[in-house]
């Protein structure tokens, strides 16, 4: 295990990817998914996702005044072999610009080295994002923000998912299972920029106070109904 990830670290070191303060955050990802992957038995993946998290943040860190993520200041050799060597994060320069955990790596990873918490984990996480790597329950239209898809049968589902697994396993990834579930409340309970029309929003409202009666965004689910119903002017269903 000593000699992998030493060569692991090496293999960093020649990529000049020692300068700066990103290299800690780096060989800190490196250290933890090898020592998944060297585990003689079940181990929990949330150190690696969290030290994921980290190294997404250090490749992702804008530069100076301008407004480029560190990873398109490399030159193009370093980042085909940063990418190489980043198993297990998905890197993206030019149109699309992004350093993120990839779902199904740490699936396989979680089903071969990982706990069960890990891998109920992972199959949301997997199945939270699409083919753009944009969470499920938004899509990309006309528009430059992303819509939410009210009434397409994936705002509830997902919230389900994701509020069962905080019962089952509430003393695993408490932090990023809680910010999911307040980002599919937020967006419902906004009730704007919809991918639908008002009748669609009116049903995904109806729908998600029902099945989720206990919900802590109800009261304010019923007041957009309430408002739509009113003042449909006040606050347009469509993104604008």
């Amino acid at each position: 295990m000593r000699k992998l990830l030493a060569a692991a670290l090496l293999t960093l070191s020649t990529l000049a990817l020692a300068q700066a303060a990103r290299a800690p955050a780096l060989d800190a990802y490196l250290a933890a998914l090898t020592a998944v992957e060297q585990a003689p038995a079940p181990v929990s993946l949330e150190p690696l996702f969290a030290a994921a998290g980290a190294a997404q943040d250090a490749l992702m860190e804008i530069q100076g005044q301008g407004d480029q993520a560190w990873i398109e200041t490399l030159a193009e050799a370093d980042f085909v072999a940063l990418k190489a060597q980043l198993r297990g994060l998905q890197l993206s320069r030019g149109y699309d610009v992004y350093a993120q955990p990839d779902g199904k790596f740490l699936l396989g990873l979680a089903q071969g080295h990982g706990r069960p918490d890990d891998i109920a984990f992972f199959l949301l996480y997997r199945d939270l994002w699409d083919a753009n790597l944009l969470p499920r329950y938004l899509e990309v239209g006309n528009n430059p923000t992303p819509c939410v898809r009210f009434d397409q049968n994936v705002l509830q589902p997902m919230y389900a998912g994701w509020r069962d697994y905080a019962k089952r396993h509430p003393q695993a990834y408490t932090g990023f299972t809680r910010q999911m579930l307040e980002d599919l409340e937020e967006a419902v309970g906004l009730g704007v920029c919809a991918c639908g029309n008002v009748q669609s929003v009116e049903r995904e409202l109806r729908g998600f106070v029902k099945r989720f009666p206990d919900t802590p965004v109800a009261p304010k689910i019923r007041s957009r109904l309430k408002e739509l119903k009113e003042d449909p002017d006040l606050r347009p269903v469509r993104c604008r």
